[in-house]
């Protein structure tokens, strides 16, 4: 067998927006925003995506006076971000859908500027922009392994680098960055990288229905494709959203502050996403992927058993919305 070098990485770091003075003050990250012993008065976060959303409300319900600066779920559907925004706000969170653009500190105290002159102020400021490859030290040219533009080592769906001995997973290759992905694709790279000739490997990485939850209250859940991704992608699609006003678990919790939003093939009927805001959405998202992965349709979600009184049971009765029926309990 001939070796194989093998790359496994996480190999990312904060990835740092373009703000005037911020390299000039002191600021947490996803890991140092963990690492705190004392609760700051009040917090102004960078970045409505996840990690900014699960920390910012963290620190709201421990106490903390956040402001939130950014778009919320920039690439979640439309009307789940919607839902998570209300909540954020209701429960004393300031939102500031904008861009920031400059940062200074005095007095222990950080201000930061918008793209609207607007003016904040707050003890403590938290980075959340993403993340980005940390691949300068690895000299890869040498080895004949290309990067994108932001550092990320370029694969393919078997992991392989544009050197054909040399397989990536992790952060560092730009994928999904979710634990399950890197644990995945890591998979892969182990299995093709050993493999008798590493060309010929089968192993690959299908992101086809990939679930991603963000864990806050409510929560906000996906799996496959958006509408704007589906229709990005070339499909002519069609999509239904059930409020959680319909949904009878939602209404024996008396929390009916959600939604589900199902796409499918116009063509086909099968579906090729589903969205959700709620609490404990993330619970259906296995099922959803199910779907997904095997072709399902609208017709056949519809037609299928659904246990009564679960979260679950969403999924038939947004189907049913395709085929002009109410949403009920009853399969008749």
């Amino acid at each position: 067998m001939v070796q194989t070098p093998f790359i496994v990485a996480t190999g990312a770091g904060p990835a740092l927006p373009e703000m005037a003075g911020l390299d000039e003050v002191e600021y947490l990250t996803s890991t140092s925003g963990m690492e705190q012993t004392s609760l700051p008065e009040s917090l102004i976060v960078i970045g409505g995506g996840y990690v900014g959303l699960e920390q910012g409300q963290l620190f709201a319900q421990l106490g903390s006076t956040v402001t939130i600066i950014g778009r919320i779920a920039p690439a979640a559907e439309p009307e789940m971000a919607s839902i998570l925004r209300t909540a954020l706000i209701d429960a004393g969170t300031t939102v500031v859908e904008e861009h920031a653009v400059s940062v200074s500190a005095l007095n222990g105290r950080v201000t930061v500027s918008t793209s609207s002159g607007r003016v904040l102020h707050a003890e403590k400021l938290l980075i959340a922009t993403g993340r980005t490859a940390q691949t300068d030290g690895l000299n890869l040219h040498a080895a004949g392994v290309a990067t994108d533009e932001q550092g990320f080592i370029t694969v393919d769906d078997r992991q392989q680098t544009t050197n054909p001995r040399v397989f990536a997973a992790g952060d560092v290759t730009g994928g999904p960055q979710y634990v399950y992905v890197a644990a995945s694709a890591g998979k892969t790279a182990a299995h093709n990288a050993l493999h008798d000739s590493p060309n010929n490997a089968a192993a690959r990485v299908d992101y086809t229905g990939l679930p991603a939850v963000i864990f806050t209250r409510p929560q906000l859940a996906t799996a496959g494709f958006t509408e704007a991704e589906a229709i990005a992608s070339g499909y002519q699609c069609e999509s239904r959203v059930l409020g959680f006003e319909d949904l009878p678990r939602a209404l024996v919790n008396h929390d009916t502050n959600g939604a589900i939003k199902m796409v499918s093939d116009a063509n086909t009927g099968k579906i090729l996403g589903l969205s959700a805001a709620g609490d404990g959405v993330g619970e259906i998202m296995l099922a959803a992927t199910y779907a997904i992965r095997t072709g399902m349709t609208t017709r056949q979600i519809t037609d299928i058993w659904a246990p009564y009184l679960t979260m679950s049971e969403s999924l038939r009765l947004v189907a049913g919305l395709f085929h002009n029926e109410m949403p009920t309990s009853c399969c008749a």
